[in-house]
């Protein structure tokens, strides 16, 4: 018999869940990126450039094994996934905070561990919605199971949230910027990726 034929951007995009996830996913990204991308700078701020690297590197050992520890607490949910996202990311957030207000006085052997539980945090939840949560949306009853869907849904989760995330980064250097006129450096950076955390956790408020 003849495969069912693709389904069309704006089809897919408007099947339930994905905008939302969409979007969310595009806040949890610019997190990830501004800790991959920003922290060997935030870092340099305390230690030498070699020294913020390395330390900076915890943070990537850290999303390794993001993926399976968001799978196994997936199964502990019974499968309810939106609820192990914002489980992760209800963690992440006093960690933020933590980074926010004492970042210049925590100790390096408290700070390694600590990004390497915020890379597991983040990575987790990055990986479950680009593979298990792009398939859950793309089984919807309204598109026959037609499998091809999967690879469209996937890539406008993932197209979208890095627009977001793209678009998100231009805020930090003029985050940077008032935080260094105010005298408390990346603080308000800090900030800003909870909010970006608690908003993308609350899109999903209807899944979870």
């Amino acid at each position: 018999s003849a495969e069912p034929a693709p389904i069309g951007f704006f089809q897919a995009f408007m099947l339930p869940n994905v905008m939302s996830y969409s979007i969310a996913f595009g806040f949890f990204k610019l997190v990830n990126y501004a800790m991959f991308f920003q922290l060997p700078i935030i870092l340099s701020s305390h230690f030498s450039p070699s020294s913020a690297n390395i330390i900076s590197v915890f943070y990537s050992v850290g999303m390794m094994p993001g993926g399976i520890v968001c799978g196994w607490v997936s199964d502990i949910y019974g499968g309810r996934r939106a609820c192990v996202i914002a489980t992760f990311m209800g963690i992440l957030v006093p960690l933020l905070w933590v980074f926010a207000e004492f970042m210049d006085i925590i100790p390096v052997g408290i700070l390694l561990s600590l990004l390497m539980l915020m890379g597991c945090l983040v990575g987790g939840p990055n990986n479950i919605i680009t593979s298990s949560v792009a398939a859950d949306l793309a089984a919807d009853p309204s598109i026959g199971g037609n499998s091809k869907a999967l690879g469209t849904v996937t890539g406008i989760i993932n197209g979208s949230g890095s627009i977001t995330a793209a678009i998100g980064q231009l805020a930090i250097p003029v985050l940077y910027n008032m935080g260094k006129v105010d005298n408390v450096g990346y603080r308000y950076v800090w900030y800003f990726l909870i909010l970006c955390t608690v908003v993308g956790t609350s899109l999903m408020g209807g899944r979870i």
